[in-house]
Protein backbone atom coordinates (compact mmCIF):
# COMPACT_ATOMS: atom_id res chain seq x y z
CA UNK A 1 0.00 0.00 0.00
CA UNK A 2 1.64 3.39 -1.30
CA UNK A 3 2.14 5.97 1.43
CA UNK A 4 0.69 9.14 1.97
CA UNK A 5 2.86 12.13 1.35
CA UNK A 6 3.39 14.83 3.78
CA UNK A 7 3.43 18.50 3.00
CA UNK A 8 7.03 18.18 3.21
CA UNK A 9 7.30 15.64 0.40
CA UNK A 10 4.93 18.20 -1.46
CA UNK A 11 6.56 21.35 -0.78
CA UNK A 12 10.39 21.43 0.23
CA UNK A 13 11.42 23.10 3.34
CA UNK A 14 13.83 25.44 1.77
CA UNK A 15 11.42 26.07 -1.24
CA UNK A 16 9.99 29.81 -2.13
CA UNK A 17 6.71 28.61 -1.80
CA UNK A 18 3.09 29.82 -0.98
CA UNK A 19 3.61 29.23 2.91
CA UNK A 20 7.17 31.04 2.77
CA UNK A 21 7.48 33.92 4.76
CA UNK A 22 9.15 35.81 2.07
CA UNK A 23 6.62 35.77 0.02
CA UNK A 24 3.60 36.01 2.17
CA UNK A 25 1.90 39.61 1.81
CA UNK A 26 2.49 42.42 4.52
CA UNK A 27 -0.80 43.18 6.90
CA UNK A 28 -2.19 46.05 5.94
CA UNK A 29 -2.38 49.10 8.68
CA UNK A 30 -4.95 51.21 8.89
CA UNK A 31 -4.56 54.64 9.82
CA UNK A 32 -7.37 55.28 12.82
CA UNK A 33 -7.36 59.00 12.03
CA UNK A 34 -8.92 57.71 8.75
CA UNK A 35 -11.69 55.35 10.01
CA UNK A 36 -12.55 57.75 13.29
CA UNK A 37 -12.54 61.02 12.74
CA UNK A 38 -12.20 62.13 16.05
CA UNK A 39 -12.76 66.28 14.98
CA UNK A 40 -16.27 65.18 13.47
CA UNK A 41 -18.97 66.72 16.59
CA UNK A 42 -21.98 65.42 14.34
CA UNK A 43 -24.03 63.24 16.39
CA UNK A 44 -24.76 59.63 14.83
CA UNK A 45 -27.16 60.46 11.70
CA UNK A 46 -26.45 63.57 11.01
CA UNK A 47 -24.09 63.21 7.83
CA UNK A 48 -27.17 61.83 6.18
CA UNK A 49 -28.32 64.90 3.89
CA UNK A 50 -25.90 67.10 5.25
CA UNK A 51 -24.16 68.06 1.78
CA UNK A 52 -25.35 70.20 -1.19
CA UNK A 53 -29.44 70.35 -1.82
CA UNK A 54 -31.75 71.45 -4.37
CA UNK A 55 -33.56 74.46 -3.21
CA UNK A 56 -37.48 73.69 -2.07
CA UNK A 57 -38.67 77.01 -3.91
CA UNK A 58 -37.78 79.85 -5.53
CA UNK A 59 -35.77 82.45 -3.06
CA UNK A 60 -34.88 79.43 -0.66
CA UNK A 61 -31.45 80.35 1.34
CA UNK A 62 -32.12 78.00 3.86
CA UNK A 63 -28.84 76.06 4.85
CA UNK A 64 -30.91 73.24 6.59
CA UNK A 65 -31.66 70.30 4.22
CA UNK A 66 -34.95 69.70 3.21
CA UNK A 67 -35.64 66.87 5.21
CA UNK A 68 -35.06 69.00 8.12
CA UNK A 69 -36.09 72.11 7.27
CA UNK A 70 -40.35 70.21 6.93
CA UNK A 71 -39.45 68.87 10.57
CA UNK A 72 -38.79 71.93 11.72
CA UNK A 73 -42.04 73.17 10.43
CA UNK A 74 -44.16 70.19 11.46
CA UNK A 75 -42.54 70.90 15.44
CA UNK A 76 -43.85 74.27 15.03
CA UNK A 77 -47.25 73.94 13.39
CA UNK A 78 -48.32 70.29 14.80
CA UNK A 79 -49.03 69.69 18.21
CA UNK A 80 -46.04 66.91 18.58
CA UNK A 81 -44.35 64.34 16.82
CA UNK A 82 -44.15 60.45 17.38
CA UNK A 83 -41.62 57.45 17.14
CA UNK A 84 -43.84 55.98 14.36
CA UNK A 85 -43.50 58.89 12.46
CA UNK A 86 -41.05 60.08 9.44
CA UNK A 87 -40.21 63.56 11.47
CA UNK A 88 -38.65 61.78 14.17
CA UNK A 89 -36.06 60.29 12.94
CA UNK A 90 -34.77 63.30 11.35
CA UNK A 91 -35.81 65.11 14.75
CA UNK A 92 -33.00 63.00 16.63
CA UNK A 93 -30.34 63.51 13.75
CA UNK A 94 -30.41 67.32 13.71
CA UNK A 95 -31.71 67.60 17.13
CA UNK A 96 -28.97 70.32 18.18
CA UNK A 97 -29.73 72.54 15.05
CA UNK A 98 -33.71 72.37 15.50
CA UNK A 99 -33.33 73.75 19.22
CA UNK A 100 -31.51 76.31 18.08
CA UNK A 101 -33.88 77.41 15.28
CA UNK A 102 -37.08 76.65 17.74
CA UNK A 103 -34.74 78.97 20.16
CA UNK A 104 -34.77 82.05 17.92
CA UNK A 105 -38.93 81.73 17.93
CA UNK A 106 -38.89 81.23 22.01
CA UNK A 107 -39.73 77.69 21.80
CA UNK A 108 -38.22 75.03 23.36
CA UNK A 109 -38.17 71.59 22.38
CA UNK A 110 -39.10 68.90 24.44
CA UNK A 111 -38.50 65.27 24.02
CA UNK A 112 -39.67 62.12 25.99
CA UNK A 113 -37.31 59.13 24.54
CA UNK A 114 -39.32 57.02 26.79
CA UNK A 115 -42.82 57.29 24.93
CA UNK A 116 -41.15 58.72 21.64
CA UNK A 117 -42.78 61.82 21.31
CA UNK A 118 -42.25 65.22 20.91
CA UNK A 119 -43.71 68.77 21.01
CA UNK A 120 -42.74 72.60 21.73
CA UNK A 121 -43.48 75.06 24.27
CA UNK A 122 -43.45 78.62 24.87
CA UNK A 123 -40.24 79.80 26.22
CA UNK A 124 -40.55 82.17 29.13
CA UNK A 125 -38.79 84.86 28.03
CA UNK A 126 -39.42 88.00 30.44
CA UNK A 127 -38.55 90.58 27.30
CA UNK A 128 -41.51 93.26 25.99
CA UNK A 129 -40.34 92.55 22.71
CA UNK A 130 -41.03 88.77 22.77
CA UNK A 131 -43.56 87.13 20.80
CA UNK A 132 -46.09 84.82 21.95
CA UNK A 133 -45.53 81.95 18.92
CA UNK A 134 -47.70 79.32 21.24
CA UNK A 135 -50.24 79.88 23.70
CA UNK A 136 -51.42 77.41 26.06
CA UNK A 137 -55.26 76.08 26.55
CA UNK A 138 -57.29 74.40 29.30
CA UNK A 139 -59.04 71.45 28.78
CA UNK A 140 -63.03 71.41 30.14
CA UNK A 141 -63.83 69.72 33.60
CA UNK A 142 -65.54 66.61 31.31
CA UNK A 143 -62.44 66.46 28.81
CA UNK A 144 -59.92 66.44 31.82
CA UNK A 145 -61.65 63.59 33.03
CA UNK A 146 -61.75 61.45 30.10
CA UNK A 147 -58.46 62.29 29.65
CA UNK A 148 -57.56 60.47 33.19
CA UNK A 149 -58.99 57.99 31.98
CA UNK A 150 -57.38 57.42 28.59
CA UNK A 151 -53.86 57.92 30.50
CA UNK A 152 -54.82 55.12 32.74
CA UNK A 153 -56.07 53.07 29.67
CA UNK A 154 -52.41 53.99 27.97
CA UNK A 155 -50.15 53.17 30.97
CA UNK A 156 -51.74 49.63 31.26
CA UNK A 157 -51.49 48.82 27.51
CA UNK A 158 -48.64 51.70 25.75
CA UNK A 159 -48.03 49.25 23.07
CA UNK A 160 -51.54 49.03 21.52
CA UNK A 161 -52.68 52.03 23.34
CA UNK A 162 -56.77 51.92 21.76
CA UNK A 163 -59.95 52.45 23.36
CA UNK A 164 -63.72 52.03 22.57
CA UNK A 165 -65.67 55.10 22.21
CA UNK A 166 -68.32 53.19 24.41
CA UNK A 167 -65.91 52.61 27.17
CA UNK A 168 -65.06 56.25 27.30
CA UNK A 169 -68.95 56.54 27.31
CA UNK A 170 -69.65 54.32 30.23
CA UNK A 171 -66.73 55.68 32.21
CA UNK A 172 -68.19 59.31 32.06
CA UNK A 173 -71.05 57.76 32.76
CA UNK A 174 -69.66 57.22 36.31
CA UNK A 175 -70.08 61.20 36.70
CA UNK A 176 -73.45 61.89 36.04
CA UNK A 177 -75.28 63.53 38.64
CA UNK A 178 -77.96 61.21 40.14
CA UNK A 179 -80.84 63.93 39.40
CA UNK A 180 -79.72 64.74 35.78
CA UNK A 181 -82.29 62.93 34.24
CA UNK A 182 -81.56 64.08 30.46
CA UNK A 183 -78.78 61.01 29.66
CA UNK A 184 -78.86 62.25 25.77
CA UNK A 185 -77.91 65.45 26.82
CA UNK A 186 -74.89 64.01 28.67
CA UNK A 187 -73.64 61.68 26.59
CA UNK A 188 -73.76 64.54 24.07
CA UNK A 189 -71.24 66.53 26.52
CA UNK A 190 -69.05 63.15 26.29
CA UNK A 191 -68.87 63.25 22.75
CA UNK A 192 -68.06 66.85 22.88
CA UNK A 193 -65.36 66.17 25.50
CA UNK A 194 -63.70 63.30 22.81
CA UNK A 195 -63.74 65.88 20.20
CA UNK A 196 -61.79 68.29 22.38
CA UNK A 197 -59.32 65.57 22.92
CA UNK A 198 -58.87 64.36 19.58
CA UNK A 199 -58.74 68.21 17.99
CA UNK A 200 -55.67 68.84 20.94
CA UNK A 201 -54.32 65.66 19.00
CA UNK A 202 -54.08 63.67 22.60
CA UNK A 203 -56.00 60.80 20.37
CA UNK A 204 -56.50 59.61 17.21
CA UNK A 205 -59.69 57.73 15.79
CA UNK A 206 -58.79 54.66 13.90
CA UNK A 207 -60.40 54.79 10.13
CA UNK A 208 -63.53 52.28 9.97
CA UNK A 209 -64.01 51.97 13.69
CA UNK A 210 -65.75 53.49 16.69
CA UNK A 211 -62.07 53.21 18.32
CA UNK A 212 -59.52 55.94 19.47
CA UNK A 213 -55.30 55.33 19.29
CA UNK A 214 -53.93 56.85 22.92
CA UNK A 215 -50.50 58.96 21.80
CA UNK A 216 -47.75 58.99 24.48
CA UNK A 217 -47.79 62.70 24.85
CA UNK A 218 -50.74 62.23 27.38
CA UNK A 219 -48.00 61.85 29.63
CA UNK A 220 -46.81 64.94 29.94
CA UNK A 221 -50.26 66.17 30.03
CA UNK A 222 -51.09 64.14 33.54
CA UNK A 223 -48.39 64.26 35.54
CA UNK A 224 -48.25 62.21 38.68
CA UNK A 225 -49.39 65.60 41.07
CA UNK A 226 -52.40 66.38 38.03
CA UNK A 227 -53.50 62.58 38.28
CA UNK A 228 -53.72 62.96 42.13
CA UNK A 229 -55.12 66.16 42.23
CA UNK A 230 -57.99 65.34 39.56
CA UNK A 231 -58.63 62.15 41.09
CA UNK A 232 -59.68 63.35 44.77
CA UNK A 233 -61.63 66.23 42.56
CA UNK A 234 -63.46 63.85 40.72
CA UNK A 235 -64.03 61.45 43.66
CA UNK A 236 -65.14 64.63 46.00
CA UNK A 237 -67.65 64.95 42.89
CA UNK A 238 -68.78 61.48 42.67
CA UNK A 239 -69.84 61.81 46.37
CA UNK A 240 -71.73 64.85 45.84
CA UNK A 241 -69.05 66.90 48.02
CA UNK A 242 -68.38 69.22 44.93
CA UNK A 243 -69.74 70.87 41.95
CA UNK A 244 -69.88 69.06 38.76
CA UNK A 245 -69.61 72.12 36.41
CA UNK A 246 -68.74 70.76 33.27
CA UNK A 247 -68.22 73.89 31.46
CA UNK A 248 -65.31 75.07 33.97
CA UNK A 249 -62.11 74.77 32.43
CA UNK A 250 -59.49 72.88 34.36
CA UNK A 251 -55.88 74.79 34.53
CA UNK A 252 -53.98 71.93 35.41
CA UNK A 253 -54.07 70.15 32.25
CA UNK A 254 -53.95 72.34 29.48
CA UNK A 255 -53.53 72.35 25.20
CA UNK A 256 -52.28 74.93 23.17
CA UNK A 257 -52.58 76.10 19.89
CA UNK A 258 -50.67 78.73 17.42
CA UNK A 259 -51.55 82.31 18.52
CA UNK A 260 -53.08 84.45 15.84
CA UNK A 261 -51.12 86.80 14.09
CA UNK A 262 -52.58 89.93 16.36
CA UNK A 263 -52.06 88.16 19.77
CA UNK A 264 -50.02 90.48 21.58
CA UNK A 265 -46.67 89.05 23.35
CA UNK A 266 -47.77 88.46 26.75
CA UNK A 267 -47.42 84.84 27.94
CA UNK A 268 -50.81 85.31 29.43
CA UNK A 269 -52.68 86.53 26.72
CA UNK A 270 -54.79 89.08 28.82
CA UNK A 271 -58.02 88.02 29.67
CA UNK A 272 -58.75 86.06 26.52
CA UNK A 273 -59.90 82.93 28.70
CA UNK A 274 -56.78 81.28 28.13
CA UNK A 275 -54.48 79.85 31.19
CA UNK A 276 -51.17 80.59 31.66
CA UNK A 277 -49.79 77.03 32.18
CA UNK A 278 -46.60 75.25 31.70
CA UNK A 279 -47.45 71.51 29.76
CA UNK A 280 -48.14 70.80 25.98
CA UNK A 281 -48.84 73.46 23.93
CA UNK A 282 -49.93 72.20 20.75
CA UNK A 283 -51.11 73.56 17.32
CA UNK A 284 -54.54 73.24 15.23
CA UNK A 285 -54.28 69.80 14.82
CA UNK A 286 -52.00 67.43 11.86
CA UNK A 287 -51.29 67.94 8.53
CA UNK A 288 -53.17 64.97 6.54
CA UNK A 289 -49.57 63.11 5.64
CA UNK A 290 -50.25 59.96 8.14
CA UNK A 291 -47.18 61.37 10.37
CA UNK A 292 -49.66 60.59 13.35
CA UNK A 293 -48.77 56.81 12.99
CA UNK A 294 -50.58 54.08 11.24
CA UNK A 295 -54.16 53.39 11.51
CA UNK A 296 -53.80 49.89 13.09
CA UNK A 297 -52.78 51.26 16.47
CA UNK A 298 -49.27 50.90 17.97
CA UNK A 299 -46.93 53.07 19.78
CA UNK A 300 -48.69 56.31 18.38
CA UNK A 301 -47.12 59.51 18.25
Amino acid sequence: MPETPDATDIIPADADGLFSEESAIPAATLDPTEVFDESAEDTPGTRVGAGDHEPRFDGDTSELPPEVCWTLQELVAAPHISGSGRHWAVMLQHEKKLRSRLSELGLLLEINHEHRYAFTRQADDPSPHSRTILRAKTLSLAASTLALYLYQQYLASPDNPVVETADMIDHMMAYKRADDTDEAAFQKKVVAAIKSLDDAAIIKPVKGTDRYLVYGVITSLLTAERVEALTRRYQAIARGEAPADDDAPISDVPFGDVAPDDEPGSATNGDDGFADADGLTTADGFADDDETGDDEGGDGR
